[in-house]
């Protein structure tokens, strides 16, 4: 039997076409219509459309990935990967909504390397998942794990939920909506 949750381990569709979804932290509501697949998107940090530079050990500037923004009423459960050897040390959706953040420090993705051995902290890929909702802005910062890296590959795949807006009142009684974080929490002031 399928068990469907935000960050499973195996990566399939949270939810199915005709299924309700709610957007956090902005409250809303979504019945999905279609689901497509989204199969492999490789996205160079380090390109002229980019940072236009090196990524080297030092943090990068803040660099929006207008590579994965969609349409309206379009939401992608992505799997994130740096391919190669950096990590993403910040994330904002929006650019003033941090994404990576508990109250005192600031989280990363690491490489994704090809030798199982060597990933220790990304056991499982459901760690780099994330939600992508319409063109909600997303911007990263990076920094090399070693030296000085002309090509920064950042790898997504997933699914693109194309979805219908619908009041919470319409949703039958004893359904609850799949909850999906579209943006940074910005927790307690």
């Amino acid at each position: 039997m399928v068990e469907r949750k935000v960050y499973a381990e195996k990566f399939e569709p949270i939810v199915q076409p005709n299924e309700f979804l709610q957007t956090f932290p902005v409250v809303e509501y979504y019945k999905v219509v279609a689901i497509y697949p989204l199969p492999l998107l490789e996205v160079d940090i380090a390109d002229s459309d980019h940072l236009n530079a090196s990524v080297t050990t030092t943090e990068s500037a803040e660099q929006e990935i207008e590579d994965v923004y969609l349409d309206t009423s379009e939401l992608a459960q992505l799997r994130m990967i740096p391919r190669d050897d950096f990590a993403v040390t910040w994330m904002a959706k929006p650019r003033a909504r941090p994404y990576l953040t508990t109250k005192n420090k600031t989280w990363q993705y690491q490489t994704e390397l090809d030798d199982a051995r060597s990933n220790v902290a990304n056991e499982h890929l459901q760690l780099n998942e994330i939600f992508q909702f319409e063109d909600t802005e997303m911007w990263v910062k990076v920094t090399s794990n070693s030296g000085s890296l002309s090509n920064a590959r950042l790898e997504f795949f997933g699914y693109k939920f194309i979805l219908q807006k619908v009041e919470k009142a319409l949703i039958p009684a004893g359904l609850k909506p799949t909850v999906v974080p579209t943006e940074g929490y910005p927790g307690t002031s």
